[in-house]
């Protein structure tokens, strides 16, 4: 137990001059990540508190809906089976996939709690991971001056390109929204721990990869007693982070690796770069083997025609060329000083060569060291003399502010203005905990978004859920929404219901088709549940 004397030393070196600025900030980002929870959970106007155990909360804190529900049906599926298919098509699908962090969230709910909280678990040891890594590297490059240093790690934390709000405040045209809305939220790195904790832990693993390899080919950075070998290791492992939990920042590594090899021409010492540079890789030949076998991994590694270029890119990225400001330092030998300025040109290069998946996610962890490169470059014209160092300060902070807050701001008003995506109606609820207790095995037909959540919350496979692994997704969509809004006639209505698979159509509280007499020939029961419905079809393919 801390004694008082002992808690006032604690705090007294916590608040220590050169420690404030990392303090603070490790408060604030704390408190960030549970502002989604407090606007969704809390009802200001009746005062109503909803809680995470109530079958109301599908889950997700953040504004990435559907990726939050893919990876709750995914620990769900890790809980069942450890290794996860993809339950969001009714043909079956291998079990495949392990993921690290979903693994333990499924054991969490085989073990009692709900699989909101099995997942939520996962917050705080985000946010500390994601705060470790990101001060490390700030004081590795930033120097001692705790004004600068709290300068750099609040932009790399925070920063949110203001183009985002004001595309929307300005109600620009749908592309600029979008396409901003997009650089937005791959951009803010503090917005990862509102739900993404995949992507948190990868990010945060991104440093540590770049300061441990570091100390492997810098003798004079170790800590007393670390051998080269214990670095080699521990910057692998925050590599294989990297890579598994988020393939596009594993790549981005690999490639800051390489380009630091072609820099140092060859050198041989790079060799005792293998063990870390082969653990990053790892997971993306993994990853590789996946998509070549039967599996849905195929599917969602497939070629987009998602835009690189528009005026949105360009608005978007514009606030991050004040990074340019510090590539006048000339690196020299300095192992990290040339990874620093090789990282935002290798996310470019990942951003635009690659033509699969959402390869916007590369531009994720660009923030730090951009903000280290405008920090320190900035800095440097004050120390010159070049501009009056209280102007710059006063500058850099204004500027600050105005690439935080109204983009901070904004993420706010959407999460409030899209609060129904995180929940499901009371009868709807219950029309899934029905299908979650129910032995009989069969998938499931549902419009979305409740087509999205029936995995998570009853086991089963979906005919149509999560965008990314769903096959013929749009079109699938559309027909649900023509069967579910009575726009089929009976012998179209039978006939979709047949080809799905599905052994279980479930009705929501806004679809007014009247299923029982488009289906009645292939119906088995039906079960009400207030403005819900169960409908379990007598026969067809029984998908899990």
């Amino acid at each position: 137990m801390t004694t008082p004397a002992g808690a006032r030393g604690v705090l007294a070196w916590a608040w220590a001059p050169r420690r404030r600025p990392e303090v603070v900030l490790a408060a604030l980002l704390g408190l960030w990540s549970l502002v989604a929870l407090a606007v969704l959970l809390v009802h200001v106007g009746g005062g109503e508190v909803v809680g995470i155990h109530t079958a109301g909360f599908n889950g997700s804190d953040g504004l990435q809906v559907d990726d939050h529900l893919q990876y709750l049906a995914w620990a769900r599926d890790a809980g069942e089976h450890v290794l996860i298919s993809n339950p969001f098509d009714t043909r079956p699908d291998p079990h495949l996939f392990l993921d690290p962090v979903l693994a333990p969230s499924g054991l969490a709910w085989r073990l009692g709690l709900s699989l909101q909280l099995a997942y939520l678990l996962w917050k705080p040891v985000a946010v500390a991971a994601l705060f470790w890594g990101f001060a490390a590297y700030v004081r590795r490059l930033v120097g001692p001056d705790p004004g600068l240093r709290f300068l750099a790690l609040a932009l790399a934390l925070f920063y949110f390109t203001p183009a985002t709000a004001l595309a929307d405040w300005l109600s620009a045209g749908f592309n600029l929204r979008f396409g901003t809305e997009v650089i937005g939220l791959e951009t803010f790195t503090a917005g990862f721990p509102w739900g993404g904790y995949s992507g948190t832990l990868a990010v945060a693993g991104m440093p540590l990869f770049l300061l441990g390899i570091e100390r492997v080919l810098d003798p004079a950075r170790r800590a007393p007693g670390r051998s080269a070998r214990f670095y080699a290791v521990g910057a692998g492992l925050a590599g294989m982070t990297a890579s598994w939990l988020h393939p596009w920042q594993g790549i981005t590594l690999l490639v800051m690796v390489v380009g630091l090899v072609v820099w140092g021409r060859l050198d041989r010492r790079y060799l005792a770069l293998a063990v870390p540079v082969a653990l990053a890789a790892a997971p993306l030949v993994y990853f590789a083997a996946l998509s070549r076998t039967s599996s849905s991994w195929g599917l969602s590694s497939h070629v987009v025609d998602y835009a690189h270029l528009g005026a949105w890119f360009w608005a978007g990225m514009a606030p991050l060329t004040l990074a340019l400001v510090g590539w006048v330092r000339r690196p020299g030998a300095d192992v990290q000083e040339r990874l620093l300025r090789l990282w935002p040109v290798a996310a470019l290069l990942v951003y635009f060569g690659l033509r699969r998946t959402w390869f916007y996610h590369s531009l994720v962890g660009l923030s730090l060291p951009c903000a280290v490169l405008a920090v320190r470059g900035f800095g440097a014209l004050a120390r010159r003399g070049a501009w009056p160092r209280g102007l710059v300060r006063t500058a850099g902070g204004a500027v600050a502010l105005a690439l935080t807050v109204p983009g901070m701001v904004w993420a706010v008003g959407e999460l409030d203005r899209t609060r129904a995506a995180h929940f499901v109606r009371t009868d709807e609820a219950r029309a899934l905990g029905y299908l979650d207790r129910l032995r009989r095995p069969g998938a499931v037909l549902a419009a979305q978004p409740l087509g999205l959540v029936v995995p998570a919350f009853t086991g089963r496979h979906t005919w149509v859920g999560h965008y990314n692994w769903t096959p013929r997704y749009q079109a699938r969509v559309g027909q649900a929404a023509a069967l579910f809004g009575g726009r089929l006639g009976a012998a179209d209505s039978t006939r979709l219901v047949r080809d799905s698979g599905a052994r279980f159509v479930v009705a929501r509280c806004v679809d007014h088709a009247e299923l029982s007499r488009l289906l009645a020939p292939r119906l088995a029961s039906v079960r009400r549940f207030g403005c819900a419905g169960v409908y379990e079809l007598r026969t067809g393919r029984a998908g899990r």
